[in-house]
């Protein structure tokens, strides 16, 4: 089961999945590219993905709620 992401964390990923580097997600996010980094690692292990791709794929799965 995932747990839910915080806002910061689903707009991580929401800027990778875009294509953004983690300078232009730091800059947009207003923290450090490092804590880009960290905020992303902690969004896959949330979802339960081994990558980034699998991780952008399970965040954009709709849910119950959404269908």
């Amino acid at each position: 089961m995932t747990r839910p992401l915080t806002p910061r964390e689903a707009d991580a990923l929401r800027y990778k999945a875009e294509g953004r580097t983690d300078y232009d997600i730091s800059a947009a996010l207003r923290i450090t590219q490092s804590a880009v980094r960290s905020t992303t690692k902690r969004a896959i292990r949330k979802l339960g993905a081994k990558t980034l791709d699998e991780a952008i794929q399970i965040h954009n799965q709709p849910t119950e709620n959404q269908q």
